[in-house]
């Protein structure tokens, strides 16, 4: 039950919001718009080197890293910080895609807010 009432409070937000919802520094999942079909990440100041990854699924975060579960299983990304805190425009590395089995060792010991999107 109140994994449904998340997922209900989480569209009404994604709902009202035209800017998507913030992560850390101008990192965002936007909902689907008229470019893509699916929930996706992107910086909002965007260079060319910032990644933006559609096919959202799962979204885990903290200051220093992002990890995007897409809807392919073994299609995942981690988004790491170039320094101690994740920035667009900041040279942050991008690793994938990587399978579900590698993020499950890389979250170890590591806390993480989570987000699911259906």
């Amino acid at each position: 039950m109140i994994k449904h009432f998340y997922f209900i409070l989480l569209s009404l937000l994604v709902s009202c919001s035209s800017t998507g919802i913030k992560l850390v520094d101008e990192y965002y999942i936007y909902p689907p718009d008229e470019y893509y079909n699916s929930y996706y990440l992107k910086c909002k100041l965007s260079s060319d080197n910032d990644p933006i990854i559609d096919s959202v699924h799962i979204v885990y975060w903290n200051d220093s890293t992002i990890i995007i579960e897409r809807k392919a299983k073994h299609d995942n990304w981690i988004i790491n910080a170039f320094d101690n805190n994740l920035k667009c425009c900041n040279n942050d590395s991008v690793v994938g895609p990587v399978s579900t089995s590698y993020i499950k060792v890389f979250m170890e010991n590591k806390k993480f807010k989570k987000l699911v999107f259906e």
